[in-house]
């Protein structure tokens, strides 16, 4: 699964203003993006069982309209259907990659630049780790690229991190809090110095 997707998975981006702002792009109707938006508050709500009685007393769709445009989904490669015991169950794997792919494109470089960055920490990670990146990995990465910090940072960070021992990010996250708190008080010395410097140089003789 790309970043990006991973991302709209783990709510850091909003899966349902996403579906309404692109679902043209995806070759979506509305009725098949309103279905796609319930089951992804089904996936939020921890229950995968795929009942299409249930969503139909959310809808206006008879119980064969709403089958009928469930089998498009699954064929359009958006829903991914699996059975066990007799249950069917789903993911929405398929509609985050497809998602994930129309973002991409968006002519906005800012966004294109940050998914760059994004994925290239997310590799480094994984790779420095040994292991992939989870849900809340990947928000306290995205909250590192809010607050600005440059990629070198980051990687110091999880470096100095393996180096502790400490293979998670909420370590990383704490060496990167703490190096910003120094670098402020350090410019507050700094700052001092040169206050001192100038009174000494324009002191009245």
């Amino acid at each position: 699964m790309t970043s990006v997707a991973r991302l709209i998975k783990a709510k850091t981006i909003s899966f349902t203003e996403e579906i309404i702002t692109h679902y043209k792009e995806l070759n979506l109707t509305e009725t098949e993006a309103i279905v796609l938006i319930f089951l992804f508050r089904k996936l939020d709500d921890q229950d995968n069982i795929l009942s299409t009685s249930a969503l139909t007393k959310k809808m206006t769709l008879s119980e064969d309209e709403l089958s009928n445009l469930v089998v498009g989904l699954v064929q359009k490669g958006f829903i991914e259907i699996s059975m066990e015991e007799g249950v069917e169950s789903f993911e929405l794997d398929g509609v985050y990659e497809a998602l994930a792919a129309v973002l991409n494109q968006e002519n906005t470089t800012a966004f294109i630049d940050r998914q760059d960055m994004l994925s290239q920490i997310v590799l480094y990670v994984e790779t420095t780790y040994a292991k992939p990146c989870v849900p809340a990995d990947l928000m306290i990465i995205n909250s590192w690229l809010d607050l600005g910090y440059s990629y070198n940072e980051i990687k110091t960070a999880v470096l100095d991190s393996l180096k502790a021992k400490k293979l998670h990010l909420k370590y990383a996250d704490a060496i990167l809090a703490n190096r910003k708190t120094q670098s402020k008080r350090t410019m507050v010395e700094y700052d001092e110095d040169i206050k001192k410097m100038l009174d000494a140089m324009y002191v009245k003789r």
